[in-house]
């Protein structure tokens, strides 16, 4: 649907009135990260309450992708349908009903159903926030509000590691869910409470003609540069979902001897480094006019840093500082939505940015499980209260498809993705 602004919007709407919907919005982002991580602080612990290896709990864990990959398609869709208050509100009560279903269950199909269930409501956070943000602010405020709110993933990934970690260790990782899903119960409320569809004096057109959706679909996936754009963002992406979502705090346990919580104050640098990277790389790309260095520059900092987490003796402290390399090179992933943006026209932009997403999400849902495969492939049959116990070099074997996926976006960015300078391919701006 297309907006039709009126400049008396200041008149009417009080002046903090944008700024609250939106960071409420936000807010939202926030507490799907918190979900989406959370299992990376608890795997011994799930293991023990599910009687399952590394295989169960990563596929487990990898439900939540599941449901969060296919729903890309359609969540705006919806938003177009219902508007993003309504929206909202139903898909934070999906989220906060999976993690309930998870945390009360001893059943591992309907653990899988409430991680399910998790990603199904995710999936609406970043797309109603993005959308709240271009109804409620003037356009040329878009990019910045918009690079804040991502800045919210890191913080919520953050959340979801060293408070959750501190709280499973006091509480119980069923107690701790437990007052998530009410924190989501909560937000759900106060969302559609607070939230509005739009200011007063806007008024919502429906264009006159529209393009169908399978119609855009098929433009954006005739295009070479897509799915090259989609497969660096996959390669990108992959390494912080296998490491920081889900297997690096325990193999960080197991290589220094440290406690959970510990483990995952060092995992944050990982967040911390996409939080700094994401906008600062965004930066760089549009100061100096180019896509393409940005992303081999990324690439190599995951093969880098991949390879020190894994092979190199490094010490605990000096890990603080890999970790964030780590997270610089997962920045990646958000400049690729720039330079898919470039290389398709203006009016299937949004499909474009959205089939880029599903790939890069894409990247849980495939890699979580084969990790866990690997590493259970490699377990040698030792238990500690009937938990599974792997050893350093069965988690060294089940990441080192970290360094690999580097490689493989290092030969996608030198050789297959072309340099857009930041300006849309001639042949689409015709």
């Amino acid at each position: 649907m297309i907006m039709k602004h009126r400049r008396l919007i200041g008149a009417i709407v009080p002046w903090y009135l944008p700024y609250l919907i939106c960071s409420l919005a936000a807010m939202f982002y926030l507490y799907e990260f918190v979900l989406q991580v959370s299992p990376s602080v608890m795997t011994t612990q799930l293991m023990e309450s599910f009687s399952v290896g590394a295989a169960g709990v990563s596929i487990i864990s990898a439900f939540y992708y599941y449901s969060y990959t296919p729903m890309q398609l359609v969540a705006g869709l919806l938003y177009d349908c219902f508007g993003p208050r309504r929206v909202l509100t139903a898909a934070i009560l999906v989220c906060a009903a999976g993690a309930f279903f998870f945390c009360t269950t001893h059943n591992v199909a309907m653990a899988s159903t409430g991680r399910f269930l998790m990603g199904m409501g995710s999936a609406f956070s970043f797309i109603g926030a993005l959308m709240l943000v271009s109804r409620w602010f003037p356009p040329y405020y878009f990019a910045l509000v918009a690079g804040v709110v991502q800045s919210m993933s890191a913080i919520g990934a953050i959340c979801g590691q060293i408070p959750i970690a501190a709280a499973v260790e006091d509480f119980g990782w069923r107690s701790t869910l437990k007052w998530v899903a009410i924190f989501g119960v909560a937000l759900a409320i106060l969302i559609s409470l607070v939230v509005r569809d739009h200011p007063p004096g806007v008024v919502l057109e429906t264009p006159k003609k529209k393009k169908g959706e399978m119609g855009r679909l098929r433009t954006v996936l005739g295009k070479s540069q897509t799915w090259f754009t989609g497969i660096y963002a996959f390669a990108s992406w992959g390494p912080v979902v296998l490491f920081a979502a889900l297997w690096g705090i325990p193999y960080l346990v197991e290589k220094y001897q440290i406690s959970t919580t510990q483990a995952s104050m060092a995992c944050a640098m990982i967040w911390l480094g996409i939080g700094v990277g994401s906008p600062l790389f965004g930066w760089m790309s549009d100061f100096f006019q180019n896509r393409r260095g940005i992303l081999i520059l990324c690439s190599i900092f995951t093969v880098v840093s991949g390879v020190m987490v894994l092979y190199v003796p490094v010490s605990y402290h000096m890990m603080y500082a890999v970790l964030f390399m780590f997270g610089l090179a997962g920045s990646g992933q958000a400049l690729s939505f720039a330079v898919v943006k470039d290389n398709n026209a203006n009016h299937v932009t949004g499909t474009a940015i959205g089939f880029n997403n599903l790939v890069l999400v894409l990247s849980g849902a495939v890699l979580q499980p084969l990790a866990g495969m690997i590493l259970h492939n490699h377990w040698q049959g030792g238990y500690i209260h009937d938990v599974p116990l792997y050893h350093l070099n069965d988690y060294v074997a089940a990441m080192s498809l970290i360094p690999f996926c580097g490689v493989l976006g290092l030969i996608i960015s030198i050789f297959f993705i072309k340099e857009t300078h930041c300006r849309r391919c001639a042949q689409d701006q015709a």
